[in-house]
């Protein structure tokens, strides 16, 4: 039985300072593809993990370069990137695959265990570059820009699995400017944003306002460079806010770090 010592390597020469939770998608990905591994996606188990996490990170002098409603990116100030997913908390590698929009993404290793968790065809696919989606994913708008990303690396999709992603969109539900914002989402180092003139909100004005200029530059995509909270009761807040939340503040051990029950 294969055991996979050698990715598995490759993934701990990075530091990661957090527990219950799993490194999944592209870091992952790069690894079974001989790509460089600069950033990782970390999904914890629960929101108690998640909060830990932002405070451990805080701890090891991390720098949070941005903060959204699907994740928080930290820096380790020596170019590795974390983004630590709160959208939404994964008990299991499964549940976190069924989120997910292309097979050879589904793939996580559970930094508790140690261990790698495939998806049954993500081996497959890796090897043959192909592109399969899944219908279930939560952002599909964001899946069919990722199409772009994939193909200029290599990779190929079928017809069928182009309509599925068209179809897939339209199920969305697009009700205002931060529905689109929160669908297309932003790479790390940037963040979506809307030249709308105060419109409201509809499909034509949404379209009118994904403009490339002459040169193909996109205009609604420009770099993130808002200052960040410095400390991890803030970051806290400022998520709870972003959700349109209140933080609530839960119990603290004697350093002073989350002791919250897992939700």
């Amino acid at each position: 039985m294969q055991t996979y010592e050698a990715e598995k390597n490759l993934v701990r020469a990075k530091s990661y300072p957090y527990e219950q939770a799993f490194v999944a998608g592209g870091a992952i990905t790069s690894v079974f593809t001989a790509q460089p591994v600069n950033d990782a996606d970390i999904y914890f188990k629960s929101r108690a993990a998640f909060e830990k996490a932002v405070f451990q990170s805080y701890e090891e002098g991390f720098w949070c370069v941005d903060a959204s409603k699907r994740a928080v990116t930290f820096s380790d100030n020596q170019t590795y990137i974390y983004q630590l997913m709160h959208f939404d908390f994964f008990p299991t590698a499964e549940d976190i695959f069924k989120a997910f929009d292309y097979t050879i993404n589904m793939a996580a290793y559970d930094i508790d265990t140690k261990e790698f968790i495939f998806h049954d065809d993500f081996l497959k696919h890796c090897s043959q570059r192909f592109l399969r989606f899944n219908k279930g994913t939560r952002y599909p708008l964001a899946s069919a820009t990722r199409v772009l990303k994939y193909q200029q690396r290599g990779y190929t999709i079928g017809k069928g699995d182009i309509l599925k992603i068209a179809l897939a969109c339209r199920g969305v539900r697009l009700e205002s400017w931060d529905d689109l914002k929160d669908q297309i989402g932003g790479a790390y180092g940037n963040k979506v944003v809307l030249e709308n003139d105060g419109a409201p909100f509809s499909l034509d004005a949404a379209i009118d306002a994904l403009t490339v200029d002459e040169d193909g530059a996109e205009l609604w995509c420009q770099p993130a460079n808002d200052n960040q909270p410095g400390n991890a009761d803030d970051l806290l807040k400022k998520i709870a806010e972003l959700n349109g939340a209140e933080y609530v503040e839960g119990a603290r051990d004697n350093d002073g770090w989350p002791v919250r029950e897992a939700a």
